[in-house]
């Protein structure tokens, strides 16, 4: 049984090196829609029985190790096992601690002397710590703002929020793949929101989802360009050989209301649903039979910013409605895919090559929606007990084969079609209380000499600066 595990979790500290443990379980979530996180258990291994003994190089106190950058690292669970995709076989997780807890030690161990007169100290302690792994972007979250933004754009806004923390966030951040003009907005306000939620509900509010990996941060309107994987599909559960598969698809729904309703300028001439042209797979034509949409004017004169679209835009509904119910749920033991993956699926059937050449263009169309997808979200389980074997009280005569220890990986993933776009939910605006206190600003820097007038607009506005203090 191998004593190196498949998972570490290396700590930054201040007065040394990277404090390397050892992971024995971690449950990593993590999806377009949300920032990873990460909890797992592991252990740090020690000369010393008490952690306060150790040298003064290593500090392990929560207070130390709280908010520190940390990289969890997964190598292949399967060591007799090769996957074949042109991608490092070690995948990392980089962000920051945001919970930690001292478990204990691990008494068994420290039992486990061959000879105990010997004078020469042994690497026997196992000090267990139970951690969580945030993405670096939570730090946006500890704190609460109100900013008025005026006659710019949301990317700009975006931009000019993350800028604040570009010294913390300690990684680049990609904007090449917004393919879309975002028009320049008269009013874009931010009340007593953290700026996580701000410029969460901004890119969720327009379509706009944002991801990472290692080293970058990836704010998407469209996908980013990478190389398809093709993955075998193999239910079978006996998978002894640990063939890299999906080993089963499913789905998942639930009765909600409904979710959007399309508006036009000209009742005339209303927005066409996207579902009534897609006819490529067989129960998509019972649906379009059911879809429907309301009529009615929407005077644009009614609107201070002089847009049609204060709300969110029936289109992003419509998205949105999408990818709720085209989504699909499939497991796999695959350790190293990513969000934004594209993944083909190698059913058998679709092996038969001289059958696909017989098949006309619309079917061959229809099987192509089947099989090649992206994967939105991506729960992962890992348990590597096994590496706890040389932990056993050597007198307790216990075989290993009688410990129940174990070592496995299995994901649950979030696939879409990848002919979909993701559209994240939409997320709503604070409201602001019935009645606040503001200072009216006048057209000079003198309030007093203008406290007897109200400038406004040409709508008729007047303009405030909140009072924070009140």
């Amino acid at each position: 049984m191998s004593l190196n595990s498949y998972m570490s979790l290396d700590i930054s500290n201040s007065t040394s090196n990277p404090l390397p443990f050892k992971i024995t379980k971690a449950i990593i979530k993590e999806s377009l829609e949300e920032l990873f996180s990460i909890e797992c258990e592991g252990f740090f291994e020690s000369l010393d029985e008490s952690l306060f003994n150790l040298s003064q190089d290593f500090n392990f106190h929560p207070n130390v190790l709280i908010d520190q950058e940390a990289i969890l690292s997964i190598h292949n669970p399967y060591e007799n096992n090769t996957l074949n995709f042109d991608n490092n076989e070690v995948k990392n997780y980089k962000g920051i601690i945001t919970y930690i807890k001292y478990l204990g030690i691990n008494h068994e161990s420290a039992l486990n002397i061959n000879d105990s007169t010997s004078n020469t100290k042994q690497i026997k302690y196992k000090h267990f710590f139970s951690f969580k792994l945030q993405s670096v972007l939570i730090r946006l979250s500890l704190n609460k703002a109100n900013r008025i933004y005026t006659h710019t754009n949301i990317i700009e806004v975006i931009k000019q929020t993350l800028g604040f923390y570009q010294d913390i966030l300690h990684k680049e951040i990609d904007y090449s793949n917004i393919h879309f003009n975002y028009e320049e907005q008269e009013l874009i306000s931010q009340y007593n929101e953290s700026d996580l939620d701000f410029i969460t509900r901004l890119s969720h509010n327009n379509g706009i989802f944002f991801y990472e990996d290692e080293n970058t941060i990836y704010f998407c309107d469209v996908y980013k360009n990478v190389k398809n994987k093709e993955i075998e599909y193999n239910p079978n559960v006996n998978n002894i050989l640990n063939q890299a598969c999906i080993s089963s698809i499913y789905k998942e729904q639930s009765l909600r209301t409904n979710s959007f309703t399309h508006s036009s300028i000209n009742a005339n001439t209303p927005l066409n649903l996207l579902s009534l042209h897609s006819n490529k797979v067989p129960y998509e034509q019972e649906l379009n039979n059911k879809a429907y949409y309301n009529e009615h004017f929407y005077e644009s004169e009614y609107s201070f910013t002089k847009s049609i679209d204060l709300k969110t835009k029936p289109s992003l509904k419509e998205k949105r409605a999408l990818v709720s119910n085209e989504s699909l749920l499939a497991k796999s033991n695959i350790y190293h895919l990513s969000l934004g993956d594209f993944i083909t699926l190698n059913y058998k059937e679709f092996n038969h090559q001289e059958e696909i050449k017989n098949q006309d263009e619309e079917k061959q169309d229809k099987a192509s929606l089947l099989k090649d997808f992206i994967i939105i979200a991506n729960t992962q389980i890992l348990i590597d007990d096994a590496i706890l074997a040389n932990s056993i009280n050597t007198n307790d005569h216990l075989n290993l084969k009688d410990l129940n220890l174990s070592k496995s990986y299995s994901n649950t993933l979030t696939l879409l079609k990848k002919n979909i776009i993701f559209t994240p939910s939409f997320k709503a605006k604070p409201k602001a209380p019935n009645s606040t206190q503001g200072i009216i600003i006048g057209e000079s820097k003198d309030i007093e000499s203008e406290r007897n007038t109200i400038y406004t607009d040409e709508h008729g506005r007047v303009k405030v600066r909140i009072n924070l203090y009140a």
